[in-house]
């Protein structure tokens, strides 16, 4: 077993085996604790692994080391250094690094405390330095294309926009980009996948990645959110967190706040919703400043588009040198099937009542181009029967006007005259279905 610590980030990392490059082939997350002595020194950690199956398998490497023990009835995974006293949750869940057959091979765990003095007293012996092979992801930017004539920029880089759902992320992306590129809707978690938006200046290109909301997960869509906007951090340039400055933080900006306390990348406070009024906002503003070592404030509000060219400025300047990616008249890497689809699902979430939009996808189907329109089919996935009446409403009157409050926005972004047909399909439980999430296009990479 081998235990290292970035002092840095304050993170810990856990391995019962020595990696080599291509041995992580997948990332899961699980609650942590940590077990301390008498002296509120830190001995050892505890996984709670009871949500994932085959068990067995999971732990089989792990628990050939004489540290660790296997509780099976509570389903933690221990790993004791000394005798511990007490057992202290973290808010950050551990982030563990499965094998292509579903062993664990270690984990890495975000310690908030890890700046008490001695805390690591007993552990201190026992770190060495690991050089942790980071798990993989298809890349975030493109190739270069030799027959595409970028633009010529002096900084281009990759811009992650973070925050729990419904702060206003997807709203600040289309504000920067200048038309819209990502669905907005008044309901958390209308983003579901992590969403590009180009911006070209005649000095830089940025490439924005709107994820996902951070939040709880219910089932596997939720997991594929999450872990969406996770492998966003790793590849940022730069790490926006976005924040609704009229509330205090929660356990979830703080979540976030610990995925962004790992990144070495420059990071930015961006301070949403400043036109609404807020007596407390000096107590929010403290209180969401602590939550990292930020380089940067901004006071924004993005769905009146105030404060948003001083932040893209303030971005510009942390870009790293370097070439275009995307040609001058892209503005997102989205194809527009994908987009019109988007724009079906968001008329869905704006029209339909709390319990459907969230068991909700829209499949575009067919794409024709015809004499006098683009001929466009789509099937919009329901999970119940009970959510298809709904859906069609009395008469076919509620299918009718999703269909016509969508096809405007539709017809703007192609330009041209569409004939947008929508059908209705039940598919039993699809948001905890890995089968239908890969067949709707939900797929971590």
């Amino acid at each position: 077993m081998q235990i290292s610590y970035d002092r840095d980030a304050g993170t810990l990392y856990w391995y019962f085996c020595e990696l080599t490059e291509g041995d992580v082939t997948d990332e899961y997350e699980c609650p942590v604790a940590l077990l301390l002595d008498a002296h509120q020194h830190v001995v050892g950690m505890q996984l709670d692994v009871s949500e994932y199956d085959d068990l067995t398998q999971l732990v089989s490497l792990a628990v050939t080391h004489p540290e660790v023990q296997w509780d099976a009835r509570q389903k933690h995974l221990r790993v004791v250094h000394a005798q511990y006293t007490s057992t202290v949750e973290l808010a950050e869940p551990a982030l563990l690094d499965v094998n292509q057959t579903g062993q664990l091979l270690g984990c890495d765990i975000a310690d908030a405390d890890h700046e008490i003095a001695g805390r690591y007293t007993v552990l201190e012996p026992l770190f060495v330095d690991l050089d942790v092979p980071e798990l993989t992801f298809d890349a975030i930017l493109p190739e270069v294309d030799p027959t595409i004539i970028l633009p010529d920029v002096e900084r281009a880089g990759i811009v992650a926009i973070l925050g729990r759902p419904n702060v206003g992320k997807s709203t600040l992306l289309n504000a920067i980009i200048g038309q819209k590129v990502a669905i907005t809707s008044p309901k958390p978690q209308t983003t579901r996948s992590a969403i590009r938006g180009i911006l070209t200046r005649p000095d830089a290109q940025i490439i924005f990645v709107d994820t996902p909301g951070v939040h709880r997960p219910r089932n596997r869509l939720g997991n594929y959110m999450v872990q969406q906007a996770r492998q966003a951090v790793p590849d940022a340039d730069v790490l926006c967190m976005v924040v609704d400055i009229t509330h205090m933080p929660n356990e979830l900006d703080e979540r976030i706040a610990a995925m962004i306390r790992r990144s070495k990348a420059p990071k930015i406070l961006v301070l949403n919703k400043v036109d609404r009024p807020n007596p407390h906002a000096e107590a929010c503003l403290a209180a969401f400043r602590a939550l990292a070592p930020w380089q940067m404030e901004i006071a924004i509000s993005a769905i009146k588009n105030q404060g948003v060219t001083a932040l893209v400025d303030e971005i510009v300047t942390r870009l790293p040198n370097g070439p275009a990616f995307y040609a001058a008249d892209m503005i997102t890497d989205q194809n527009e099937r994908t987009l019109a689809a988007e724009l079906v699902r968001e008329r869905i979430m704006h029209l339909i009542g709390d319990e459907i939009p969230y068991g909700v996808a829209v499949e575009t189907e067919e794409w024709e181009q015809r004499p006098n329109n683009l001929y466009i089919r789509m099937t919009i996935h329901v999970e119940k029967e009970s959510q298809k009446a709904i859906i069609i409403g009395k008469g076919g009157a509620m299918l009718r006007r999703i269909g016509s409050e969508s096809r405007p926005g539709i017809e703007q972004m192609l330009g041209q005259r569409i004939y947008l047909e929508l059908w209705v399909k039940p598919r039993d439980n699809w948001r905890d279905d890995p089968n239908s999430l890969h067949w709707l296009g939900y797929k971590n990479s």
